[in-house]
């Protein structure tokens, strides 16, 4: 896996809870989705239906920062210098989703997929 989790931020703040993703390899950001999912008693993430989601397509560089926002907005980039950049994405949720542990969040490399609507 290129993306790993490297923190949240702001849990439980609606306006301002992240996910921090760190990009470890050149990569397609839009090969990778995020999911909200419970969590068992164990701490682990459980089976079932996920709140789910997927970056659109787009380059990162070894050493960028990838930052999902739980609120509505427009997303952008910064550049943090020394060759990196950060990518900022907003998920359209209504509530905060991280503000506490009966929730976790799990990165999925989603590069193999398929896709039909009902006919």
């Amino acid at each position: 896996m290129n993306v790993e989790i490297s923190s949240f931020a702001d849990a439980g703040n609606y306006q301002k809870e992240r996910v921090v993703l760190s990009v470890l390899r050149d990569s397609d950001i839009g090969d990778y989705a995020v999911l909200c999912s419970p969590t068992s008693a164990q701490g682990n993430p459980t089976p079932g239906g996920k709140n789910a989601f997927w970056f659109p397509d787009g380059n990162v560089r070894a050493g960028d920062l990838v930052i999902l926002y739980t609120k509505r907005g427009t997303s952008s980039t910064k550049e943090l210098g020394g060759g990196r950049t950060a990518h900022f994405y907003y998920w359209g949720q209504e509530n905060a989703l991280w503000g506490s542990a009966s929730n976790g969040a799990v990165v999925l490399e989603t590069a193999d997929w398929t896709f039909k609507t009902p006919a």
